[in-house]
């Protein structure tokens, strides 16, 4: 059967900057795709908004660095500088808790809700910068040559379309749970894109967004405790359209029936909760344990951790998404 041979491959942020995603800024130069060491600066440079940009930079120097205020002398650069170290799921889990735990005060609550949005909406227009160029081609082409079968399920955590825009025109992907969506390749985003929107009906298509894009935070928090004012639109959490739960679910039906589960960039974020107790609920109800691999450069950590944490049998190591490609189908498939 498929099922047999079934891998589900899992796209995180490293796989976009790993495949050589990057935007034009000015004169020319190149900006790569943000990971985690270099997301606050480059989503501060190119947020469209400057009132949001000085709303989310002062929340940051006030609460996560300790500032009376932003310092405004310093250049803007420097600025953008000092808030490297800033855990971006943190800022996230903290804010979703702001906005609903009871203790929080009123304007800390409105506060929060404001950053948030700025944030949620800013998210969209910063990742829509970043498109395919002759590298990602380049890359995705080789792996749909040398890793990918029909059978085959991919899984994108990332809210960018460098994947999708960087497969050949013949093979192009298919948004599963979103409407207006055809293609041949099956691709699954339970965080959201930035290039979904939520129509009048409260549905998902394919568009270019009006205000916020459809987007699931990262945030161990992906619910809504509680019903939102319409103007909030609870933008950023699962509960926002009822795809958004379908994906989730197909997902994790995925990985039950996967031999392999590959993850390219993803490192297991403290704030991923949510997806961990869906990997947890998996490894629990299958007959057979999945083979797990690892593409990072922080493979060996990421694994030892994994193993702390999950019952894996095997987990395979691959430090670069051009040494994975290069090893091939067989090298994840093949018998213990």
């Amino acid at each position: 059967m498929a099922q047999k041979k079934k891998v589900v491959y899992f796209l995180g942020a490293g796989a976009s900057f790993g495949a050589g995603a990057y935007t034009s800024v000015q004169a020319g130069h190149r900006l790569p795709i943000p990971t985690q060491s270099t997301f606050w600066s480059t989503f501060l440079r190119l947020c469209i908004s400057d009132k949001s940009r000085a709303l989310i930079e002062s929340f940051l120097f006030r609460y996560f660095l300790g500032y009376g205020k932003t310092p405004a002398r310093t250049p803007p650069a420097k600025r953008r500088a000092l808030l490297t170290s800033i855990d971006v799921e943190e800022v996230f889990t903290f804010l979703s808790e702001r906005t609903r735990a009871p203790s929080t005060s009123p304007q800390l609550r409105t506060y929060a809700q404001r950053v948030w949005n700025a944030l949620a909406e800013e998210v969209g227009h910063v990742f829509l910068r970043f498109g395919p160029n002759a590298q990602t081609r380049a890359t995705y082409k080789a792996f749909l040559t040398r890793h990918h079968r029909k059978f085959d399920t991919v899984v994108s955590f990332n809210y960018d379309t460098v994947f999708e825009r960087s497969l050949p025109v013949r093979r192009c992907a298919h948004y599963v749970g979103v409407e207006g969506s055809r293609g041949t390749i099956p691709l699954l985003k339970p965080h959201g894109s930035v290039n979904w929107r939520q129509t009048g009906r409260g549905t998902i298509e394919v568009g270019t967004p009006i205000g916020h894009a459809v987007i699931v935070a990262p945030t161990h928090l992906k619910f809504v405790a509680g019903p939102d004012s319409p103007e909030n639109g609870q933008a950023g959490y699962l509960d926002q359209a009822d795809e958004i739960r379908q994906i989730w679910a197909e997902m994790e039906r995925e990985m039950r029936l996967a031999r392999s589960l590959v993850f390219i960039g993803y490192s297991f974020p403290v704030a991923g909760l949510y997806f961990a107790s869906v990997l947890r609920s998996v490894l629990a109800d299958r007959d057979t344990t999945p083979d797990v691999v690892i593409v990072n450069p922080d493979a060996v950590a990421i694994s030892e951790r994994l193993t702390r944490r999950f019952p894996l049998a095997k987990v395979s190591r691959f430090f670069d998404i051009a040494q994975f490609i290069q090893a091939g189908r067989a090298a994840i498939t093949k018998s213990h």
